[in-house]
């Protein structure tokens, strides 16, 4: 069971490109990413979108994770496994809620971000790692891949598309 929750959390991986410290928050003295690749108009709270979201999975709050999310039912959160493909807000709440509950807290460092736009759509993919970290402090590091699609709504990024994958040989 243990396997199918690490699993499950890898694909949270999308929300956060920072450095990690035991509560998962972004410091703010450091880059956080190693390598940027950004198109020269790309509107920097993209990438702000991905430290705030990393912040929110850090305290646990539901309401406040949902909330980086557009409003409407074609949002859609894909994992690296079979089954992890959840559509529209009600299934993306109830995976959240599973994550939430866990006795983990995560934080997410890139070693490689791409981030574009054009007009209101943007989008990004890094390559890094999510770490674990545990009550007791033990930290687990696990390669991983994002990709995510955000639409612009008024002054805020919203994520439309999140798709995490753990990096594995064929």
């Amino acid at each position: 069971m243990e396997s199918r929750i690490i699993r499950l959390f890898i694909f949270l991986i999308f929300f956060v490109v920072i450095a990690n410290n035991s509560y998962g928050f972004a410091s703010p003295s450091k880059d956080l990413f190693a390598t940027k690749y950004l198109n020269a108009d790309v509107d920097s709270s993209i990438i702000k979108s991905l430290d705030d979201m990393n912040k929110m999975l850090a305290t646990k709050d539901l309401q406040k994770i949902m909330s980086v999310f557009e409003d409407g039912e074609d949002i859609m959160l894909v994992g690296s496994d079979s089954g992890e493909v959840y559509i529209g807000r009600e299934q993306i709440e109830e995976f959240f809620k599973m994550i939430v509950s866990l006795p983990f807290v995560f934080s997410f460092e890139m070693n490689i971000l791409s981030v574009n736009q054009i007009n209101n759509t943007g989008w990004f993919f890094g390559e890094g790692k999510m770490i674990h970290t545990r009550p007791d402090g033990k930290v687990t590091f696990v390669p991983y891949r994002i990709t995510a699609i955000l639409v612009k709504k008024g002054n805020e990024w919203k994520w439309k598309v999140f798709s995490g994958a753990i990096p594995r040989g064929e």
